[in-house]
């Protein structure tokens, strides 16, 4: 396991290769992400209903030589993932003069970004993601936070193209109560919340999970605590050349899976596209 990667995203990139009864572990470690595996073995195993060797082979197939070790990476990252814009200034200084080595270093923290986060996003998550968001017997609707509702935006505007019945929730407490109201088991939510995760966003997500809705989340590798209230998981870094976290990342990640609705819909949406340019 690469020191950098979060538990998380090790979990994510080797789920496919998991035995069932790993998969059972890293299931409930990724559910209450990361008080779960703050606890005993024993905890965790009794949560997952597995013995505590399932545990330790689960460990060792995503590279963790011990069950000591996976508790301080998340103490680690406990503290990584309340970092604010305030913590980040000092250490991201730049030298504003050297305009080449700003650019220099945004290329590479991007490009290593967007290829991180896509090599450690799951194949079978992905091709479920792209089902629901492409089964026309689905309605859609998409919520985010104050930044990351730019994503939802995003992502409604592209599927609206494709297909009909998707809708943005607004960031009010009307917007998402009347949501709640026309919730439905065969709706599918994708919600976007990252770090300094937004309250209003989680609380959101697990209403919808308990209207029987289907939930997808898109959030970074400390996982919000919607995680726990998730169907489907995406995760991407955030790691920017500024103070301030990307969505670099994110935004590929989101192209990726409108790429992959367009590649699951086929030429039925062409029809509907023509309409509207008819219109501009």
């Amino acid at each position: 396991m690469q020191e950098s990667r979060t538990l998380a995203e090790a979990l994510k990139i080797s789920f496919d290769a998991m035995s069932p009864s790993e998969k059972k572990v890293a299931r409930v470690l990724i559910a209450d992400y990361p008080v779960a595996g703050l606890e005993s073995v024993t905890k965790l195993a009794e949560r997952a209903s597995v013995s505590t060797p399932t545990v330790f082979r689960m460990l060792a197939k995503i590279g963790i030589p011990s069950y000591p070790r996976m508790q301080e990476m998340l103490r680690q990252e406990i503290a990584h993932r309340t970092t604010s814009p305030i913590d980040q200034y000092a250490s991201r200084g730049s030298d504003r003069s050297d305009v080449h080595g700003l650019l220099g270093e945004a290329k590479r923290v991007f490009s290593d970004g967007i290829a991180a986060s896509l090599d450690a996003a799951p194949g079978s998550e992905f091709d479920r993601v792209v089902r629901l968001l492409a089964d026309p017997k689905r309605r859609i609707w998409t919520v985010g936070g104050r930044y990351s509702g730019l994503l939802a935006e995003y992502l409604t505007i592209h599927l609206r193209m494709l297909r009909p019945e998707v809708r943005f929730v607004g960031h009010s407490e009307s917007d998402k109560s009347l949501a709640l109201l026309d919730f439905g088991p065969r709706d599918v939510l994708v919600a976007f919340d990252y770090r300094r995760y937004q309250d209003a966003t989680v609380s959101f997500t697990a209403r919808a999970k308990a209207n029987r809705v289907s939930t997808v989340l898109f959030t970074d590798p400390w996982l919000s605590p919607a995680a726990k209230h998730a169907d489907c998981l995406l995760s991407s870094v955030v790691d920017a050349p500024s103070p301030f976290d990307s969505f670099v990342p994110a935004l590929a990640l989101v192209e990726s899976v409108i790429a992959g609705v367009v590649a699951e819909l086929g030429d039925e949406p062409l029809g509907r596209i023509q309409a509207f340019d008819a219109w501009e």
